[in-house]
This record gives structure tokens, sequence and C-alpha cells, in this order.
């Protein structure tokens, strides 16, 4: 039986074990010693055998959010930047709950952080009580009064495009829109965003409803002033290439082979699609960009027709208990209407 905690004096009371009423701490009528408990750690409360027992009211749900952060991201960085806090914030946070629990649940390493055994223990408890806390959120919303904004996740291509239409989108759903351009993979379940847009690699995640929205061509665009007559060899051409990912190593490989074999030449590698589009608008080279994009400019033209190896599918992500929500279901229709309309466009054809 756990011993008591006065919440009012913040102080230990002990109580006899024995028959007799004896006061605390003294020995009673049967020689039996009673001792007072062993001293407690700051949070918790010691057992009949004295051993430390964890208080649940003193777990603090933020505290269980950024350590479910820091474990899947491995980096207090990351993790503080999808929390959207300061990295000293979520430090103070990770070492509230290692005080809680008694122990720590991080090894510091020098470029990660990694889960000791305790952290290993309690990893699946913590991502059950995440995965409940969405659950009651997305339940929640679905009757909530007041409207929340949708908000869709994509990747900087596919936001590109969002973006020439939005005022179209805007009209046809009638929501408060909000995109988040990342590569990074939002997380559904946890209510990161309501929607997500993503290229060929789709994830097998429990209560996801997918559906394929269209299909992005890719290929090379340079300004037109930049030179005449592109069938033949670009001997001396400049070209901004992409940086080799794991993400992406077709896109960066394929420049890479075609230029090698017509003479052109690597001048920059540039990460980021709006970067690559403003290096080819202002004829620093030719560059990768997607079809729908390269050809609403007038100032480019395409260099070459878009191979089919570097085409991707695009699709539509939605959690099951938000796609009933009205809102979510009219940007869900919004979208698909939008990505048949322009079918030809993002292909580049």
């Amino acid at each position: 039986m756990p011993l008591p905690w006065s919440a009012a004096g913040r102080s230990w009371m002990a109580r006899p074990s024995c028959c007799c009423s004896t006061p605390p701490f003294m020995a009673c009528c049967h020689g039996d010693d009673i001792r007072p408990p062993r001293r407690p750690r700051q949070f918790g409360w010691a057992d009949s055998d004295g051993d430390w027992m964890i208080d649940d009211a003193d777990l603090d749900w933020e505290d269980i959010r950024a350590f479910l952060a820091t474990a899947h991201s491995g980096s207090l960085t990351a993790a503080a930047q999808r929390l959207r806090l300061s990295p000293p914030t979520l430090g103070r946070r990770l070492k509230r709950l290692e005080e809680t629990v008694g122990g720590p649940l991080f090894d510091r390493l020098p470029n990660r952080l990694e889960l000791t055994a305790l952290g290993r223990t309690v990893l699946d408890s913590a991502a059950a009580m995440g995965d409940a806390a969405a659950a009651f959120a997305r339940n929640a919303d679905r009757l909530a009064a007041t409207a929340r904004p949708v908000r869709v996740t994509a990747t900087t291509s596919v936001s590109a495009f969002l973006t020439l239409h939005l005022s179209d989108l805007l009209a046809d759903t009638g929501a408060d829109l909000t995109i988040l351009s990342t590569r990074n993979p939002l997380n559904l379940a946890q209510r990161e965003a309501d929607i997500a847009l993503r290229m060929d690699r789709v994830p097998d995640e429990g209560d996801l409803v997918t559906r394929r929205l269209g299909h992005f061509g890719f290929t090379l665009y340079a300004k037109r002033e930049l030179r005449d007559d592109w069938s033949g060899r670009w001997d001396g051409v400049p070209v901004v290439g992409l940086p080799e990912t794991r993400r992406r190593p077709s896109q960066s490989g394929w420049v890479d082979d075609t230029i090698r074999g017509r003479g052109a030449r690597i001048v920059a590698r540039l990460s980021e699609l709006p970067m690559r589009l403003d290096a080819a608008r202002r004829g620093m080279g030719m560059t990768l960009l997607p079809c729908v994009l390269g050809d609403a400019e007038p100032a480019l033209v395409r260099v070459v027709d878009p191979p089919a190896a570097l085409g991707e599918d695009v699709h539509l992500l939605v959690h099951r208990d938000r796609r009933e929500a009205p809102a979510v279901a009219a940007v869900v229709d919004a979208l698909v209407r939008l990505f048949r309309r322009h079918a030809k466009a993002l292909a580049g054809k």
C-alpha cells in the first residue's frame, strides 16, 4: 500500500503497520519497530517496502510529447522544429521527464541521441498515449463548432503547383487553407496535417485513405536567350544541377549523365526548387524543373522532352477519422478536380 501524500503540507505521513494505535516512528506494544518510510525522491512515493513508485499525476503530457518527438528524430534540433519549440525549452522538458521517471531516457552521443534501456521500455506506452491524444483531438474536431484551417502538407514541387492555382482552390473549397511545404513526412495520425500530397512513396500506415491524383513530369529548362538551337551539342552551356540525395538520386544522376554526353558544364548545384527556378529566370544556366512550372514561365524554354524515368505519381493521403470532416472533405474533392483539370500540363504533354 503506498503511503499517502499530503497535498496541503507537501509532507509524508507514515501509518503504523501494527494492529495497535501506537504513534508512528515508535516501538509498539508488541515490540515491533515501526520505522519511518524511506525518504522519497523528488517525484512519486515509497511503497510499504520503501521502494520508489511514480505518481502518474506528476507526468506532464507536454514532456511526453517532447520525449516522443526526440525519440523519433534522434535529434534535439529536429524534434524542437517539429514541436515548434526552442532547443533549450525541449531540453528542459526532457530533463523534467527524466527526473520524474528516475533515470536518463537518452544517451547523448556525438551526432545523435539514442534511447537508453529505460527509454526503450517506456517508448511504446508513450506512443500509445500520443495515439490516444491524437484520436481524441480528431474526434473532437469533427464536431467542433469553430471551423479550423485545413492543413495540406506537400513537397515543394506540389506546393508550387497549388500556389499557381491558389485562387481557384480557395474559391472551390470555401475553406481556410494552410499549405505546409516540406520534404519531411508529417504524421497525419498525430494531426500534424489533415491532408498529405506525396510523390511515389506512399507510407504503409494504419487508418490512412490514399488516392492517386496525377503524374508529374520533369525536364530541363533554360532562358530563351541562352541558346537558339538545343538539338545538337551544348558545349560550354552552364547548368544548375542538383546535389545527389538518397531521396532523389535519379534526378541528379539523370542531369549529370545528360549534360556529360553533350558537353555542358555544371556551374552550381542547388537543392531547392525555388532557387533553381530563379537561377533559370536569370539566365544562369539550364536546370531541371517540373513541367507544370517550367512551361508556365514565358521566359523559359524546354530543352528536351520530359523523360519517362523522372516522372512521379502524386498521391493524396488523409486519415480515416478526418476525411469525414466537411471542410477536409471539401478540400479533398477540390484537389481531385484541380489535378484532373491540369493532368496534361502536370505530365508535360
